[in-house]
């Protein structure tokens, strides 16, 4: 009896122990073929390559891939582990980059774990442009991975080509070790997730990822393009928030820190194992890098969000895309839905941050039709991915009006879609010649616009007179397609101060500061003549300075020392009678204003200074008002803007001191 039990006991314990083994041995097979410390043991798997080799004997080494179509180039049983892939691709489309999709399955899942434009995958969206790091690269014309992609029944690779032209040439190699026995269960699988905000036009994070399940992140990219040409943005502070939790288990310090840089991240390029910048363009506010987190993997056991700010507390308007790549345990959560390829593709374009839609203005259109079309497929440079299409003939014309124009003069830009089917006009704008549009085109693309500088604003309102004057010979047609216009304020900015400080701008707990906050002498007294106590108990006077034709006042150079410090800003103005007359500053970094010793508006904070951050609205009493700005400095450039927006003049400034003649107000 007692043989006859312990026969199924051994046997199991057999089955165990095999078990044991088999999974024990392949994760040492794992730790042996990544691990560099191992490279000298023997390896138990088999490499196996699956490439576009030429089977006929002859060097056409490749495949072609016709537009819109899908090709899976890896289709093997498990279990194995990817650990290398390489493509060449011979591509006519400009933008092939985003518009050819990398999807790999694991072990037949319906879903894709890895969904990322080609590109993007590699680390840039933007262009090619050659780089290195320990797992991804661009390199001499290829692509290559080497992160290790461990299965267990069944890999497939695919790509699809969303270009609208044939690949003519698509190169490739994988190469997998494939294993004898199972893989152990706490093996997770590579995942790799594309995400996109073409404008960043909101008050929250931009998110990376949001995952659900067991795993650990390993690298990011980001690819980010500023709508004012700047490369101001990168600023903001990553946020990743694990496992539910309301505060994010990390914050960090800066865009520029996230990726191992400082105060001049985008001043060079750089590339390093782990990290680097890989590819910037000044003129169309472009850069792209990566981080790869590889010795401080970012482990959760339930779910991650990974976030960043775009731009200091969320203020900056840009596009944002970005790639993440982590391990989990399966199933994962749907991805999100893959964006179509023409919202894809980079924007060709860098149109106004904020632009009044054509399709929401109002017209007269003397007979003709109109309709708003859907630009989703065409590129992402359409506001709300719409335009305004009128069905014009030759020598018709219509008239569009925006009204509610508060400025004195505007930059006026009125943009345009040119196409196969779109005719020729001249603009007219308050009975101003504008200039012309040259509508044709054998590609539909956001590639025209309408310029007139300096347009004076008398009623209030804008009048567009579009005249239909002729075709290109090639256009097979008269229409006229309106994405939006653009009305930058010609800004004039108040001409003269009396500033004052430096003052002490101490902290308090922790990173906080009082000096905004701390009432000084000028606030109670703001005697031009009187000579004041400043930081390190120095004596400091009042200065009469003039605001440069750029409109900031950078106090920087104007007290000494600059930082952690406070000072004063005070003119005065005049008016003939009562009104309301809005004020419209920024600030670097916080500021109070007070109108005629009443505290009128105050922001607390770090930030770069940029115009019309706030505005404030004076109501302005018959004859001079006192208009005094308190500006506080952490660290860093020191300044600020200030306009009155007056477009009927119906007050004038004095800053109340000139060549240290004091005014009498």
């Amino acid at each position: 009896m007692k043989l006859f039990l312990a026969q199924p006991a051994i046997a199991l314990l057999i089955l165990l122990l095999g078990s044991s083994s088999c999974n024990t041995g392949n994760r040492a097979d794992i730790q042996n073929l990544v691990s560099p410390s191992a490279l000298p043991y023997l390896k138990n798997s088999k490499l196996i390559q699956v490439s576009s080799y030429d089977t006929t004997g002859r060097n056409n080494d490749r495949i072609t891939i016709e537009p819109g179509k899908k090709t899976t180039i890896f289709n093997v049983e498990g279990p194995g582990m990817i650990v290398r892939f390489w493509f060449a691709i011979d591509s006519r489309d400009p933008y092939f980059l985003r518009r050819v999709v990398l999807r790999i399955f694991w072990d037949d899942e319906p879903r894709p774990s890895v969904e990322v434009p080609l590109g993007d995958f590699f680390g840039c969206g933007f262009k090619y442009k050659l780089y290195i790091s320990q797992y991804l690269g661009m390199t001499s014309g290829g692509y290559v991975c080497y992160y290790p992609m461990p299965f267990e029944s069944r890999a497939r690779i695919e790509i699809a080509n969303e270009t609208r032209q044939e690949i003519p040439g698509f190169f490739y190699q994988v190469d997998y070790q494939k294993f004898e026995g199972a893989l152990d269960p706490d093996v997770a699988y590579f995942h790799a997730q594309w995400n996109r905000s073409i404008r960043t036009g909101y008050d929250s994070n931009y998110v990376l990822l949001r995952a659900v399940g067991k795993g650990h992140i390993v690298g990011m990219n980001l690819n980010m393009q500023s709508y004012t040409g700047g490369l101001s943005y990168l600023e903001g502070d990553e946020m990743i928030y694990v496992d539910g939790e309301k505060r994010p288990s990390i914050h960090g310090t800066g865009t520029e820190d996230l990726f191992s840089g400082g105060w001049y991240f985008n001043k060079g390029e750089f590339a390093g194992p782990y990290t680097g910048l890989i590819y910037k363009n000044d003129s169309l506010g472009q850069i792209a890098a990566y981080r790869q987190y590889i010795m401080d993997p970012i482990p959760f056991k339930k779910n991650i969000k990974f976030t960043i700010e775009h731009g200091n507390e969320n203020q900056d308007i840009a596009d944002y895309s970005s790639t993440v790549y982590w391990y989990q345990l399966e199933p994962h959560a749907p991805f999100p839905p893959f964006p179509i390829a023409g919202q894809r593709i980079p924007l060709r374009i860098v149109k106004p941050a904020r632009m009044h839609e054509a399709e929401s203005l109002k017209y007269k259109m003397e007979g003709l039709t109109s309709k708003v079309m859907d630009m989703s497929d065409y590129g992402p440079e359409w506001g709300g991915n719409r335009q305004m299409v009128i069905a014009a003939h030759d020598k018709s014309f219509f008239e569009m009006y925006l009204g509610n124009l508060r400025e004195a003069v505007y930059d006026m830009n009125l943009y345009y879609t040119r196409g196969p089917e779109y005719g020729n006009a001249e603009v007219f704008v308050n009975n101003i010649k504008a200039g012309t549009i040259s509508g044709y085109s054998p590609y539909t693309m956001p590639s025209g616009k309408v310029t007139l500088p300096g347009l004076k604003n008398v009623t209030g309102t804008a009048v567009f007179r579009i005249v239909v004057t002729g075709k290109d010979s090639f256009s097979k047609g008269y229409s006229i397609g309106l994405d939006g216009v653009s009305m930058e304020p010609k800004r004039t900015y108040i001409p003269e101060w009396s500033i004052l400080g430096p003052f002490p701008n101490p902290r308090k707990a922790g990173t906080g500061r009082r000096g905004l906050d701390s009432a000084y002498l000028p606030e109670k007294s703001a005697d031009l003549l009187q000579v004041y106590t400043g930081a390190g108990r120095k004596p400091i006077r009042w200065k009469f300075v003039q605001t440069p034709e750029n409109g900031f006042l950078s106090l920087t150079d104007q007290f000494i020392p600059h930082e952690m410090v406070v000072g004063y800003a005070l003119t005065y103005i005049h008016s003939d009678e009562s009104c309301t007359i809005p004020l419209m500053i920024g600030s670097d970094d916080g500021a109070k204003v007070f109108f005629n010793d009443r505290e009128m508006y105050r922001y607390l904070g770090e930030r770069i200074a940029e115009p019309d951050q706030a505005e404030i609205h004076l109501p302005v009493r018959p004859g001079w008002n006192k208009l005094m700005i308190k500006i506080e400095n952490d660290l860093g450039a020191y300044g600020f803007y200030a306009r009155l927006l007056d477009r009927e003049n119906k007050v004038r400034v004095s800053a109340g001191m000139n060549n240290n003649t004091v005014v009498n107000k």
